[in-house]
């Protein structure tokens, strides 16, 4: 968090650290290093019958709606999160009391350009779902049509950067002071997560991702996604079809009606995910609608997931080394397509995703074990520092949540059954002789390119060393702790300058004033700045000691 704006978070800190001592966190809070001084009015409650996961999301919970989105999209980080705390995490739901119709109008109407008589003939006021980001409304068009209206909270982006900035500085402490986690990179998971929150505050994006999907849908007579109306949509404002489903554990659909509608689901998802490549990332049953005549909607298209052909070849190749319990081959498809920051030990990595795939001996007749083979991986991948790119994360929550909403459909659902169709359709694809020769023939033509520029760029090269031009920049990194200790040397040397000149213009004040004028306001008020400048002297005396004793 940047000290710059510590004035501006210091209620908000103070409250989180209050609610993390009292969910039992206190020892990790010292293990980080917070200020001793911080900690000593937090009083540890421990919840006796709850595990350190479910205290993880109580305390997301408590902590109000920021930290519950934030948690919901840092669950997709399957790479460095335990899978009991993913499991969890889905168990976060935004339950948000509405913000009052008084606030929202004026935000809606802005956001129209108008008064809303002028757009809708109907309105309901009251809203129908709220969550962390926005409220849905019910509303009827002049034109007839009835729609949905995802409205934004006021006030929501200052609260999101603020609490943001906050989980930014708490994990800088914990990539400092917890060596376990030094293959993560915290900070920067934080940032992409962070990214991901503030990319959702902007609408257009959900409806440029509900309309591509539309647009690319081989069947929308099966599963499809509201229309969206770009008339009405704006940044805070998203209009949509208003859709008469219900969520799956409240379909009352026919046994033979239920079981189509559950294949249909699975072979949208898998044809997003393995030939279309872009896919709905959270399509739970909170976000899965069962028209009566069986069809499946999407919606809320705000998380996404962007698999390039390369990264679908890789699943191809993955899965074929699961199926034939191939963990070298597993770890050979795996560190040819990752990027490592340091150096990977393959005979640990391959003797950990052999006792992985032993959980999965039978993943060829195995029913839904997609989503769980590659978050299991995942998590193993993390730990050994392999980092892959998120939307594999995306993927195996996006199979996970399918199956379950599968299952309610139809208890017999199997989703490798559905997936094994477009694994093998992405093979043929993959080894048709039209993709190896374009791929052949894009490979040749960037070579010859890149041949063609390489003595451009060494005549560059030799032009700027010869005009002294050529520079080296160095970075330096680890200095955080370094940089910290000169803050706080800066912050306790003005302290004492302060300090030194109160004591200084408090003296000058009660030597000019007379015997007789004691009780006069100068009298008193030199007086109250020698009180001031003791006990903030004493006070930096005794920091300036404390630290000296830790180091």
């Amino acid at each position: 968090m940047n000290p710059i704006h510590f004035s501006v978070n210091a209620a908000r800190l103070a409250k989180i650290l209050a609610v993390l001592g009292r969910n039992g966190f206190l020892e990790f809070l010292e293990q980080i290093e917070v200020p001793s001084s911080w900690l000593s009015r937090l009083v540890p409650t421990r919840r006796e019958r709850l595990n350190v996961w479910q205290r993880i999301r109580v305390t997301a919970e408590e902590l109000g709606p920021v930290f519950v989105k934030f948690a919901q999209i840092i669950s997709t980080r399957a790479d460095f999160l335990p899978e009991p705390l993913i499991e969890e995490l889905k168990l976060l739901r935004n339950q948000v009391r509405p913000a009052p119709w008084e606030q929202m109008r004026p935000l809606l109407e802005r956001e129209l350009k108008g008064p809303i008589e002028e757009t809708f003939d109907e309105f309901d006021q009251t809203p129908v779902a709220a969550g962390s980001i926005a409220q849905v409304y019910r509303a009827k068009l002049r034109t007839g049509e009835k729609v949905a209206l995802k409205v934004q909270r006021p006030g929501l982006r200052k609260e999101i950067k603020s609490d943001l900035e906050i989980i930014g500085w708490f994990a800088l402490k914990m990539q400092q002071h917890l060596p376990e986690l030094n293959p993560y990179d915290l900070p920067a998971i934080v940032r992409e997560a962070g990214e991901s929150m503030m990319r959702e505050l902007d609408f257009t994006f959900e409806a440029r991702n509900t309309t591509h999907f539309n647009a690319s849908n081989p069947h929308p007579e099966q599963v499809f996604s509201p229309r969206v109306f770009e008339q009405f949509t704006t940044k805070r404002l998203l209009v949509l079809d208003w859709i008469d489903g219900v969520p799956p554990e409240q379909a009352r659909l026919s046994p033979e009606l239920s079981a189509r509608a559950a294949q249909n689901g699975g072979r949208s998802v898998f044809h997003q995910i393995m030939i279309a490549g872009f896919f709905h990332a959270d399509p739970h049953t909170g976000n899965l609608f069962v028209m009566p005549d069986g069809r499946l909607c999407l919606i809320d298209w705000g998380m996404a997931g962007q698999l390039t052909r390369h990264m679908r070849y890789f699943l191809a190749d993955l899965f074929a080394a699961i199926a034939d319990q191939n963990p070298e081959k597993v770890v050979q498809v795996t560190l040819a397509n990752a990027v490592t920051k340091r150096w990977v030990d393959p005979v640990k990595l391959e003797k950990e995703v052999s006792l992985m795939l032993r959980k999965y001996q039978h993943f060829d007749t195995a029913s839904g074990d997609f989503g769980r083979i590659v978050l299991d991986l995942l998590y193993i991948f993390g730990s050994n520092g392999i980092r892959l790119a998120r939307d594999y994360s995306l993927l195996a929550k996006a199979a996970l949540a399918y199956e379950e909403a599968g299952k309610v459909l139809d208890p017999a659902f199997d989703l490798r059954s559905v997936a094994e169709p477009f694994l093998k359709e992405l093979n043929l694809e993959r080894w048709h002789p039209h993709t190896i020769a374009s791929l052949f023939y894009w490979d040749w033509r960037t070579a010859i390119r890149q041949a063609r520029e390489i003595p451009g760029t060494m005549m560059r090269l030799l032009r700027n060393l010869e005009e002294g031009e050529a520079s080296i920049n160095f970075v330096h990194r680890g200095l955080d702790e370094l940089r910290d200790s000169f803050i706080n040397g800066v912050n306790r040397l003005v302290l004492a300058i302060i300090i030194a000149a109160t004591l200084l213009s408090s003296a000058l004040i009660v030597s000019r004033v007379k015997e007789e004028d004691l009780f006069s306001f100068p009298y008193i008020f030199g007086t109250l700045g020698f009180v001031f400048a003791v006990l903030f002297g004493f006070w930096l005396l005794y920091e300036t000691i404390r630290a000296s004793r830790k180091k």
